[in-house]
């Protein structure tokens, strides 16, 4: 019986104070059977009504309105000042820290995660871009032609387009990308497409074991590369990143990084 006088209330919401008592002592008012209201029940007194009505309208005014204000939610926090960690779904993270000033210390065993840095506008068509690495080991069961095999003990990626800006929450920037590995496989010189992405070829600039322990300093004409990947000029760069991952192989690296730097010629 309460739920039936419910939709009751809200019509009586409307009906002016001063009649209420007839209408609710009234078997039926303009084709509306009221004769849900219990035997017995008595019409409550004009004060109250007003406080139930005052009642109704804070409780209305608190209902939701209209679309609400969401939470931005907050960028998984960098371990690396200045770059920006992405991670991947399901798999657990490389782990990445301060080495000493302008170094970047990676661990991986069983992992995978990025660090990007975005260029800056002054820097966007910069052509050289140079760094130095180390590794402990290579992935030695890695694969570097098969998607579910491909694992590096070290890799520099550079994406390339005309707009900025990472793919929603925690995503990699979006455009053509170069990646330069350190192969377990396959042969310095050797370029071929990713295996698992689109848009992306690979460079191996060091391959196998025969320089681990080492630093090693890299330079590459990006403009020069850029045209030899894709047969056509860049657009200018958006972002550099690093990647150690061991994600498929479960195996275990160390490697370090200098910050890659970008220069005009």
């Amino acid at each position: 019986m309460k739920n039936l006088l419910i939709p009751l209330s809200l019509i009586l919401f409307f009906i002016p104070l001063e009649i209420m008592p007839h209408l609710l002592c009234s078997p039926a008012i303009a084709g509306l059977d009221f004769r849900i209201i219990p035997a017995g029940f008595s019409a409550p007194p004009v004060v109250s009504l007003w406080v139930e009505r005052l009642e109704f309208l804070t409780g209305f005014a608190q209902l939701p309105f209209g679309p609400q204000p969401t939470e931005k939610p907050e960028e998984e926090k960098s371990p690396v000042k200045g770059w920006r960690l992405v991670s991947y779904f399901a798999i657990p993270p490389t782990q990445y820290s301060r080495s000493g000033k302008g170094i970047i210390k990676a661990e991986s065993m069983g992992s995978r995660a990025s660090l990007f840095k975005e260029v800056g506008e002054r820097e966007k068509n910069f052509s050289m871009l140079s760094w130095r690495w180390r590794i402990s080991n290579v992935v030695r069961s890695a694969i570097e032609t098969k998607k579910d095999r491909f694992d590096a003990a070290a890799r520099v990626m550079v994406v390339f387009g005309r707009e900025g800006g990472f793919r929603g929450f925690g995503g990699e920037p979006p455009g053509l990308r170069i990646e330069y590995i350190w192969a377990s496989h396959l042969p310095r010189g050797h370029v071929f497409d990713h295996p698992g992405e689109k848009y992306c070829k690979v460079f191996v600039l060091e391959s196998g074991e025969g320089k681990a322990g080492q630093w090693v300093y890299e330079e590459r004409n990006l403009h020069k590369d850029y045209k030899k990947a894709f047969g056509t000029e860049p657009n200018g760069l958006l972002a550099i990143g690093i990647q150690t991952d061991t994600d498929h192989s479960n195996e275990r690296v160390i490697a370090f990084y200098s910050e890659p730097m970008l220069k005009k010629k």
